[in-house]
């Protein structure tokens, strides 16, 4: 079916419009009509009006879902969420060629190159006039400009420059490989390449000049529209206020993918629908991704093209998919999935996934128009697992815990060890210090001296001297008694070892064949010996070695024991006036004596404390040895 009328129908600023004033309306491939208007830049899906900005734009190019917009004082540029401004004179006109975009402004030509417009140089003339129109044909191009039509061999690099007509030229379309160019006041040339092969007459103040199909449309100011039939350029019609328009200030016209006619005037918008126009019943709406929002926040559409990876926190998705259908904008519905089935048809089209678990998913959506539908669109995306659960964590946590379990078994088991061996250490020390205070003990107890003193009792009997055997038997009993307490202590008071030293002394003295005296001496800086505390049975083999290898026996002796407190240590001496410690050393290597006292109580010494100190010396004067000096210090302690 053919169409035999048609309906107009009146959109102004009664419907949402900002203002009367259209300068153009062109369509990009989603549907939307994008509307120029004196007060802004708009969307329109055939139900709502969407304003992008508020500045008067008067030119429009869609060109790979990119809109360009021409202002009074620049180009803006809209790329999906992305928006541009680039400063420039007044923009008539924007057009396409080969992907590149060419301005034509109140001040000649411009070349959008890397964000910035270029001017294009092409002759002084062109270079200052006011480009109306640009259009390519047969590889060359026509300059429309107030100055003429000019035709050049290229836009960059022009090497063959001409101009056809002299008179403004408004505006230019392309018919069978030739050029139509609408002058201002002079109607329409026929261009064949740089000669004009037909004139056209037709109205004055033309605004621009448009193939629909198979009809030129020529637009007026002020005397509404005229339609030629092609190719013959015979008149068809007239369409203004005195037939079926409300105006004659016409600035632009256009059809859409639906055969609808949009008139841009200065009345607003007008829609003409042809009545009982061809349908064609199999066609089907296209449905398209718009937005893609992830975590509220906006991602580029592009990536709808792709197989997209999201990390495990951006989980909360929001897809918006539209087709745009002019003519029935409420008969379109939609309905989707995702992993169970698709959803009811409804007329939402934005959907969101909150806290999507870790998978791949492929998301589908569908449109319908009645009982047209549209093809199924899909995205894939994959929504990561977290690192928690990913093979080379759990793998990499497994190791380290093996690792940690390895080490600290490890570090437990020598530590077991040091603790063992320290043990043993302790045990061996204290075996060792116990068999050196049982030496010490043995030393103490010396069956040779025992042995003297019970022949010297035995002898005082014998002689009937009662009053020295009472005493000598009194202070045996009392050393034997305190060795035998004491070897069951650690330590005991200086007291009483000076108290046990004087009565093994004393009892030497008795029974012993050596003449000797002796002394005991205390430094104790204002300490009482009660206080201070000595190992047990640490002095009295110094001062036996001294009695039993140091005296002669045509000689008296001297031995003078010192005790002194001094920086933290108590400080014990024993000296006397014998032969001398090597000669001591000599005589017994010849008599076959084995002496270890020294050796035990220096041992002792040492292992009682690290900190203890042991020194045997020769007194010497005038090269002369005159005693021996067996001096230690132990750390200070007090039983307190």
């Amino acid at each position: 079916m053919f169409a035999q009328q048609t309906s107009i129908k009146n959109i102004s600023v009664d419907a949402s419009l900002p203002s009367n004033l259209i300068y153009e309306v062109v369509q990009d491939k989603i549907g939307y009509l994008w509307i120029a208007t004196e007060k802004g830049l708009l969307m329109f899906d055939g139900d709502d009006f969407t304003q992008i900005n508020q500045l008067k734009t008067t030119t429009l190019l869609v060109q790979n879902s990119i809109i360009y917009a021409g202002l009074e004082n620049g180009l803006f540029i809209k790329n999906k969420s992305k928006e541009q401004f680039i400063k420039s004179k007044k923009v008539v006109k924007i057009v396409s060629f080969d992907d590149e975009i060419f301005v034509a402004t109140t001040e000649g030509l411009y070349n959008l190159k890397q964000n910035n417009l270029q001017p294009i140089k092409i002759n002084t003339t062109i270079d200052f006039s006011v480009i109306n129109d640009l259009i390519f044909c047969k590889n060359a191009i026509y300059i429309a400009s107030n100055k003429g039509l000019w035709i050049v061999d290229n836009l960059l690099k022009p090497t063959t420059i001409n101009r056809i007509i002299t008179k403004n030229i408004i505006s230019l379309e392309k018919f069978q490989e030739k050029v139509i160019a609408a002058t201002l006041q002079n109607g329409l040339f026929l261009i064949a390449g740089n000669a004009i092969e037909k004139e056209i007459s037709t109205l004055k103040n033309i605004t621009v000049v448009k193939k629909l199909k198979n009809e030129i449309w020529v637009t007026s100011k002020t005397d509404g529209i005229e339609v030629f039939v092609l190719p013959s350029f015979t008149f068809k019609q007239k369409i203004n206020k005195y037939n079926s328009l409300p105006t004659n200030a016409i600035n632009n016209v256009f059809k859409d993918n639906q055969n609808t006619t949009w008139l841009a005037t200065n009345d607003g918008l007008y829609k003409i629908n042809a009545i009982n126009f061809l349908i064609e019943p199999n066609l089907k709406p296209t449905i398209y991704f718009e937005k893609l929002q992830v975590n509220h926040q906006n991602r580029d559409a592009v990536l709808f093209d792709k197989n997209v990876k999201f990390l495990h926190a951006d989980n909360n998705i929001s897809i918006t998919f539209k087709s745009v259908d002019i003519s029935n904008p409420k008969k379109i519905r939609y309905r989707y999935q995702l992993a169970d089935g698709f959803s009811p048809w409804s007329k939402n089209n934005t959907v969101q996934f909150a806290n999507l678990s870790a998978d791949n998913y492929k998301f589908q959506v569908q449109s319908k128009i009645a009982n047209r539908k549209s093809a199924i669109k899909s995205f894939s995306f994959t929504v990561d697992a977290p690192f928690y659960k990913k093979a080379w964590f759990i793998f990499t946590v497994i190791i380290s815990l093996l690792l940690i379990g390895y080490f600290s078994l490890d570090y437990y088991l020598r530590q077991l060890n040091k603790s063992h061996e320290k043990r043993i250490d302790t045990l061996k020390l204290q075996n060792r210090l116990l068999s050196l205070e049982q030496k010490a003990l043995q030393l103490q107890m010396n069956p040779h001296f025992i042995f003297n003193v019970l022949n010297g009792i035995k002898a005082l009997g014998n002689a009937g001297k009662i009053n020295d055997l009472n005493s000598t038997i009194s202070k045996f009993s009392v050393l034997l008694r305190g060795i035998l307490q004491n070897s069951r202590k650690e330590e005991i008071t200086l007291h009483e070892e000076i108290h046990l030293l004087k009565n093994y002394i004393e009892l030497e003295q008795r029974m012993s064949s050596k003449n000797f005296t002796y002394s005991i001496h205390k430094s104790l800086n204002n300490m009482d010996a009660n206080e201070i505390l000595i190992p047990t049975m640490l002095l009295q083999p110094f001062v036996e070695n001294c009695v039993q290898h140091a005296f002669q026996n045509n000689t008296l002796g001297q031995m003078t024991i010192n005790f002194e407190v001094k920086h933290h240590f108590l400080n014990c001496t024993v000296i006397d006036n014998g032969i001398g410690i090597l000669e001591s050393k000599r005589r017994k290597e010849n008599s076959n004596h084995t002496s270890v006292a020294l050796k035990v109580s220096k041992e002792r010494l040492h292992i009682l404390s690290p900190k203890s100190a042991f020194s045997v010396k020769e007194i010497v004067t005038e090269n002369e040895i005159k005693g021996t000096e067996v001096s230690f210090k132990i750390p200070l302690k007090t039983d307190y």
